[in-house]
């Protein structure tokens, strides 16, 4: 199945606000990321309440990158879009 990997502007501020160390981590995450969703180095797992529709995983001890995803049946892709990424107490 066909993956994209898609970033709102909000993600991007975000990131851009991160140290340059802590961006290629995520970097690298997000290859592991890429080839399991579910790797148990990422940690990732489903939101609950206002955010119970989004997913995270961990970057860092703190810092978590805040995801939706969907299906486009039709085509047969998955569709990843990052909202958001920060530390614990901001993102969620």
């Amino acid at each position: 199945m066909k993956k994209i990997i898609q970033r709102t502007r909000r993600f991007e501020k975000s990131f851009d606000k991160l140290n340059v160390k802590t961006q290629k981590l995520f970097i690298k995450k997000l290859g592991i990321f890429i080839d399991d969703e579910y790797s148990p180095s990422i940690r990732t797992h489903k939101l609950k309440g206002k955010r119970r529709n989004e997913f995270a995983f961990s970057i860092t001890d703190d810092i978590r990158a805040i995801y939706e995803k969907r299906l486009d049946k039709g085509r047969e892709i998955l569709i990843f879009t990052f909202v958001d990424i920060g530390g614990h107490n901001k993102v969620y």
